[in-house]
């Protein structure tokens, strides 16, 4: 039976995320950790970096930049524009959690990432607005606190692990959340995830600047007409 109000939201979305999603954090962000150490970032601040900027993509740019020398204004524009992609998402999120005000609203967004936004809106998620809240609330802060804890480890131990090895840690969030959305969005992520990635591999050989934003659109487009083909034969 699914919660109905915000405490049974709170304990269901700490159970959702202690498994295969907190086993993905713990790769990955051992990696960015690792990652952090190598550019030249204090401990306290690849930690910090996690909790706040919470999103991969977002992280790695600052970790980059930051080892290029770049100031702290341009550092800001690029983990933003890296961040933008949640923007539909959270548009897409916020509605559908009930209680609390415009500060409440700002606190779901900031701790909202890919995979919690795809776990709230699994079928198998709460139904109330209440619920909804607590369940996204329980999630994202457990995710949240393995994810600095997983920031840290990989710092730590950023010596005896390759930089290969790290680089590939990375990559294991995005497999994952590529596998999840399979499961959560029906026949139209299917198909833009299999365009995608059989587009992708082509593409990129011949446009790598801007392969992945072609990508995007290809795959995007093919899962936009595969949904509304999947209206159009519902009765």
């Amino acid at each position: 039976m699914k919660p109905v109000d915000f405490p049974g939201g709170l304990k269901a979305g700490m159970r959702a995320a202690v498994g295969l999603p907190t086993v993905v954090l713990l790769g990955s962000l051992t990696g960015y950790g690792a990652l952090a150490h190598d550019t030249g970032f204090g401990g306290g601040l690849a930690v910090l970096s996690t909790i706040l900027i919470w999103g991969l993509p977002g992280q790695i740019v600052m970790a980059e930049m930051y080892a290029a020398g770049a100031d702290v204004l341009a550092i800001a524009i690029a983990v933003g524009m890296a961040n933008m992609r949640f923007f539909p998402m959270a548009v897409s999120l916020m509605p559908t959690l009930g209680g609390g005000g415009l500060a409440t609203r700002f606190a779901q967004a900031q701790l909202m990432s890919a995979t919690s936004w795809a776990y709230v809106m699994r079928s198998s998620a709460p139904e109330t607005p209440q619920a909804r809240l607590g369940y996204h609330t329980g999630f994202t802060c457990v995710c949240v606190t393995v994810a600095a804890i997983a920031t840290l480890i990989g710092y730590l131990g950023a010596a005896g692990l390759p930089k290969p090895l790290a680089m590939a840690l990375l990559f294991i969030n995005a497999c994952f959340l590529l596998l999840l959305l399979l499961d959560t969005r029906g026949r139209g992520a299917a198909v833009a995830v299999i365009t995608g990635v059989a587009a992708g591999i082509p593409i990129n050989m011949y446009f790598p600047d801007t392969g992945l934003i072609i990508t995007g659109l290809i795959g995007g487009t093919a899962g936009f007409l595969a949904d509304g083909t999947r209206r159009q034969e519902e009765p």
